[in-house]
């Protein structure tokens, strides 16, 4: 459906993208397989997101109940710089805590 790079459908994949919410109890891998599923259709429109602005992305997505893991992410990062890798292995390890 949005295989073709119009500006529709780049809109509406960044809508998706942007209104991807995590739910507490959903799996992280299902979460994270969504996101990067959406980034992955923007890439073939030639929309390219850099690490840092997928990693913020990615932190907006999680609920209220994650804000303990989103701050001392934001205030933790090295140089003001946070990576997708960072957040995506807090997120799985937030999970094992929370099990």
């Amino acid at each position: 459906m949005y295989e073709r790079k119009t500006a529709q459908n780049k809109a509406l994949v960044i809508r998706r993208l942007v209104n991807l919410k995590y739910r507490d109890g959903r799996s992280v891998i299902e979460h994270l397989s969504d996101f990067q599923g959406l980034i992955n259709l923007l890439t073939n429109m030639k929309m390219v997101l850099d690490d840092e602005l997928q990693a913020l992305m990615l932190l907006s997505s999680l609920p209220d109940s994650w804000d303990t893991l989103v701050v001392s992410l934001s205030n933790s990062a090295a140089q003001g710089l946070l990576t997708l890798d960072i957040v995506k292995d807090s997120m799985f390890n937030e999970e094992a805590k929370r099990k």
